[in-house]
């Protein structure tokens, strides 16, 4: 039942407002002895000036390295403590 839950939320406009279209998800990381961290490169589709996807909607067909936020991938600790979605995790 939670699963459901959480993909009705990923799916939805309340998860969508969550974001504060940072980019910053889109950028590259890598993870070293548990810690994740940024690199300076972003995804080839992120507008650096706007923070915004040019892409969003085939995001996932265009781009097969994009990965879906989700409640689950959220609290794996991929994103900055100040995200929103952090923020509003349980």
């Amino acid at each position: 039942m939670k699963k459901e839950k959480d993909t009705a939320l990923v799916n939805s406009k309340e998860w969508e407002d969550i974001c504060e279209r940072c980019g910053r998800c889109c950028y590259e990381k890598y993870e070293y002895r548990g810690k994740i961290f940024y690199s300076d490169t972003p995804c080839k589709y992120l507008d650096t000036k706007t923070h915004l996807c040019r892409i969003y909607h085939q995001r996932f067909k265009l781009n097969p390295e994009c990965v879906c936020l989700s409640p689950e991938l959220v609290k794996t600790g991929i994103l900055p403590e100040d995200c929103p979605y952090v923020k509003n995790s349980e």
